[in-house]
């Protein structure tokens, strides 16, 4: 491999996955291919006239070659089919991290039946892209559109309903009286619990 090309590459790759880090600073890596599509896109939208316009021409193969050598260099970390950058710690800034915990605190007080996220967020300043990465982490837990637990909710509500489920069979009706939740959000609720209950016995029937 040419030389110039490879610490081309290498220097394009680190600013491309810097770029996804801040873009997804909840995730703790990205995937080889996420990372090599960022770095051809920012290609494509890097003017002619620009200082640092020298054309790439490796393909992609190449591309992943010279990121295995990040790796092993150790300018990169790798865990299967992901990467991130050493330094990357999955974290928000101080101010969103103070949004999203007023987020999560407002649903929350909401108990079994919160308002959909999405206009709280909308007050609150948090863009679209961190709830999507609060429910990819885990923070919210997500049983259809507009319907999200924070992730201690959740847990609670799990609990409550192990000790519902003890005492006599679910039913919509039910969850909505003991939980003081919506028919809407109680139906949601048991398909949430069903489905999981049925995850484990279609895994083990593979």
């Amino acid at each position: 491999m040419d030389p110039i090309q490879r610490q081309l590459a290498e220097r394009r790759l680190v600013v491309a996955l810097r770029r996804l880090h801040r873009r997804q600073p909840l995730n703790p890596d990205v995937r080889v291919d996420t990372l090599v599509a960022e770095l051809r896109t920012n290609d494509r939208q890097r003017p002619a006239s620009h200082r640092g316009a020298t054309p790439l021409v490796l393909d992609d193969a190449a591309l992943r070659s010279v990121i295995d050598g990040l790796v092993l260099r150790g300018s990169l970390e790798r865990t299967g089919h992901r990467v991130r950058l050493p330094e990357h710690a999955p974290n928000l800034d101080p101010v969103m991290r103070e949004r999203v915990d007023l987020l999560l605190e407002g649903l929350a007080s909401a108990g079994a039946a919160p308002p959909p996220v999405a206009g709280i967020a909308s007050r609150l300043g948090i863009p679209s892209v961190v709830i999507d990465q609060l429910r990819a982490s885990g923070e919210l837990v997500s049983l259809e559109a507009g319907i999200d637990y924070p992730r201690s909710t959740w847990a609670e509500l799990e609990v409550r309903l192990g000790m519902m489920a003890a005492r006599g069979p679910l039913s919509v009706a039910r969850v909505r009286d003991e939980l003081r939740a919506t028919r809407r959000h109680a139906d949601a609720i048991l398909r949430r619990l069903r489905g999981a209950r049925r995850s484990p016995a279609r895994s083990s029937g593979r």
